[in-house]
């Protein structure tokens, strides 16, 4: 399994925004064949701090995500939002 942790910081002020337009990749992305789990989360502490986490079956799934409308869309867009580089952490589970 491929887990994929993405952190990502919002301009102040523009979480509402942000949040519409993340909502579709959320969904489209839990849609996909290949994929376990896809969550987005606000940090309890913080009005900008969020976090991505996506759980796919393995690198196929993840490549065909890569390459759906939704995801190039968000790669498109997200700088808008953006107050600094999303930290991106991934990593294999094998059971």
């Amino acid at each position: 399994m491929k887990i994929i942790n993405v952190e990502l910081s919002v301009i102040p002020g523009k979480q509402s925004e942000y949040e519409a337009f993340i909502a579709e990749l959320v969904a489209g992305s839990s849609n996909e064949d290949g994929n376990i789990s896809y969550h987005h989360y606000k940090d309890v502490d913080s009005e900008t701090e969020y976090e991505i986490i996506e759980h796919w079956k393995d690198a196929d799934a993840v490549e065909s995500h890569n390459n759906t409308p939704h995801f190039q869309k968000f790669l498109a867009g997200i700088g808008d939002f953006l107050s600094k580089d999303p930290v991106i952490i991934r990593m294999d589970y094998n059971e």
